[in-house]
């Protein structure tokens, strides 16, 4: 079933096109992976899906209804945003951060209720890191963060993850854990969109890539066919 959909989709900037003629469906726990040098529009994408841009062009559907019309907190409900690791400034603890997962329930309340509290811990415990609870967030490991911003997403309720980049800065068992995270999750039915400059990485762990090139889509398939030694070296210009 089709959860998310772009529709002939464009966007520009300063009357230069970063986006042209886009379109893709997401499906309910599928997992994809987009790829494409830098310039490519793979983060204008996520913003358009998150709607933090508007497309010039074209329609984005969250099941089956037009984004644009959608409430900020209806749209919340359904679609969660995963970043890049990042730093904060303040030692909050593991705990508040997964929490801030439920401001679109809560608007902004300063007391958690008891539903809040549950959904974090079930996030957490979901993702097996609720023996970090009481730890500063600041303190985590790459790994360990990530896996904490996904709780987050999840204790927001969407079943739809958007994710951007999510090995950067991850070693190498770190990004295995974490791939294998997602891999569970989209067999529990999450749809998964995330971007990567991995091509080997997203196809042993991506069930369909979509290769962007130049604002328009070159190639959309499953990704152990679509990652061909050819099409990555067409993709990102050298010779295979």
């Amino acid at each position: 079933m089709t959860v998310l959909s772009m529709d002939r989709v464009g966007f520009s900037r300063d009357g230069q096109p970063i986006v042209q003629d886009v379109s893709f469906a997401v499906g309910e726990g599928e997992m994809i992976a987009l790829l494409g040098p830098n310039g490519a529009g793979k983060t204008t994408i996520l913003r358009l899906l998150l709607r933090l841009l508007r497309p010039d062009k074209g329609k984005i559907l969250l099941d089956g209804r037009s984004l644009a019309g959608l409430r900020r907190r209806d749209l919340a409900s359904r679609i969660a945003y995963v970043p890049q690791g990042h730093a904060v400034i303040f030692p909050y603890k593991v705990r508040d951060v997964v929490a801030l997962g439920r401001l679109a329930d809560t608007m902004f309340s300063p007391v958690a209720s008891a539903a809040d509290r549950a959904a974090a811990d079930a996030a957490m415990g979901h993702l097996a890191v609720g023996h970090l609870a009481d730890r500063s967030y600041a303190a985590l490991s790459g790994g360990e963060r990530q896996g904490v911003l996904i709780a987050r997403a999840l204790a927001q309720g969407a079943r739809i993850l958007v994710l951007d980049e999510p090995e950067t800065g991850l070693d190498y068992g770190q990004q295995r854990r974490l791939f294998d995270l997602l891999r569970h999750l989209a067999a529990e039915g999450y749809a998964i969109v995330a971007t990567t400059h991995d091509p080997l990485r997203a196809a042993r762990t991506f069930a369909r890539a979509i290769l962007l090139r130049q604002g328009r889509i070159m190639d959309d398939g499953p990704a152990v066919t679509v990652l061909s030694e050819q099409s990555i070296a067409t993709l990102y210009d050298f010779d295979a």
